[in-house]
């Protein structure tokens, strides 16, 4: 009886010296188990993080800045944009001396859509097409520009394709934010002319800025048979010694040399009256003559206060000497022209300046129609001449008054009322002295 119950005692002990051993084994394996596990999931919440990451560099974002639509990737190394702008006219002119019914015309202006945005975060583009026109004629901007370059820490900016040349102030200006409807007629035939085809570069400081351009065709006109596209130098310097915000003092100077084909044949330099109605140029010289081509040069000046802009340039251009021009045979004929022009917002804006390229913004009213304000009203005033009568060349001089009233309810979206008088002196329209009210509607998106 005594035996049974040590032998019993003892396979107790060792039942129990098993299970334990089980129990503290499979404990350990239990624990090395959870280990693993818990690294894995580690691993594989970092691979997540990971993948995640990579999916927001390559998502797209649409964005909506300054009034216009947008999409760019997360990273932002690519951006797309859409916009477009709209500006439709009416116009009543006549001459003092009824030599011409100029009449009432209704066009538009400009309808126009635009495609810009980044590649690859230094690059940018833009395209612009303007219905007004057909075929190449419709090309206006259409570049490509390189911003990654920065000399002694200054922006540089290298821009290729069809593009306004550095020259002047008035002209580079966009025709939505002129301070009038139209060019002063300096602007139109002294000023940077008509697009180009070219190269463009700006080193642009704290305070001043250089630009360098050298350009060929304009698209849409015909390449000379069996000789060259015309060559056009220009080069511009402008110092902001004040440059703040509602505050600006700028001075600028500006350089061209345009060089002809050799199958060219004749020059003709004429204006428009400051308005579009019936194709009327009021000045004209007529052809004359071959010329090799002309140099022009342009000072400007400009100063903004609180809501008061002014603007002054005066242009001079001279051409080279004439051949089959008749009695102005060898000469070398100069024109001269000048612009004062103004811009006050009656509801206390500032007219906003881009130090970069020198040129205007949109008005930015203080209280927008959309938010229950009035928006911004503004107006603006310019005085111009022209004077294309020398060596022989009777083109006549033109002088032009022009005062206008301006609303401006959002950012990007003007009327306008304007009324001008200009008086003629010699060439063909001597005494015609046009006179002209003219309206519009713009909107850009």
């Amino acid at each position: 009886m005594m035996n049974k119950n040590k032998s019993n005692q003892f396979l107790d002990r060792k039942s129990l010296l098993a299970i334990t051993s089980a129990v503290v084994f499979g404990m350990g394996s239990q624990a090395v188990v959870a280990q693993s596990m818990s690294d894995r999931v580690d691993m594989l919440e970092k691979e997540l993080e990971a993948i995640k990451a990579e999916q927001e560099k390559s998502n797209v974002v649409t964005e909506y800045k300054g009034n216009r639509l947008g999409f760019t990737s997360e990273d932002g190394e690519f951006s797309f944009n859409l916009n477009g702008r709209l500006l439709t006219d009416i116009a009543w002119a006549d001459t003092d001396d009824n030599s011409r019914e100029l009449g009432q015309e209704s066009f538009f202006r400009a309808a126009r859509l635009a495609a810009s945005g980044t590649l690859y975060r230094d690059w940018q583009y833009k395209f612009q097409y303007d219905f007004n026109d057909s075929g190449a004629s419709g090309i206006k901007d259409a570049y490509l520009q390189y911003h990654g370059f920065k000399p002694a820490g200054n922006d540089f900016v290298l821009s290729i394709g069809n593009q306004f040349q550095p020259f002047g102030l008035e002209g580079l200006q966009s025709s939505k934010y002129t301070a009038m409807m139209e060019l002063s007629g300096p602007a139109q035939v002294l000023g940077a002319g008509a697009r180009r085809l070219g190269i463009r570069g700006d080193l642009v400081g704290d305070s001043w800025g250089w630009a360098l351009g050298v350009a060929q065709q304009v698209p849409g006109t015909p390449s000379p048979q069996d000789d060259d596209d015309e060559l056009d130098f220009s080069t511009k310097f402008w110092f902001d010694p004040v440059l703040e915000k509602g505050r600006l003092v700028h001075l600028g100077a500006s350089l061209r040399q345009h060089k002809t084909s050799s199958a060219s044949n004749g020059f003709r330099v004429r204006a428009r009256p400051e308005t579009r109605v019936d194709g009327f140029r009021a000045v004209d010289t007529g052809s004359i003559g071959n010329t090799n081509g002309f140099v022009a040069a342009n000072v400007e000046a400009a100063f903004t206060q609180g809501p008061l802009n002014l603007n002054a340039e005066y242009y001079w251009a001279e051409y080279d000497e004439l051949e089959n021009a008749g009695a102005s045979t060898g000469e070398e004929p100069s024109f001269t022209g000048a612009t004062v022009t103004g811009l006050y917002y009656l509801t206390g804006e500032s007219r906003p300046y881009s130090h970069k390229g020198g040129v205007y913004g949109p008005a930015r009213p203080n209280n927008p129609l959309s938010r229950g304000g009035s928006g911004a009203w503004a107006i603006s005033a310019r005085f111009s001449t022209l004077d294309l009568t020398d060596s022989g060349i009777d083109g006549g001089e033109m002088d032009v008054a022009s005062l206008g009233l301006n609303w401006f309810p959002e950012r990007r979206m003007r009327f306008t009322l304007e009324g001008g008088v200009a008086s003629v002196d010699g060439g063909p329209n001597d005494g015609s002295d046009p006179t002209y009210v003219q309206a519009r509607t713009q909107f850009e998106w």
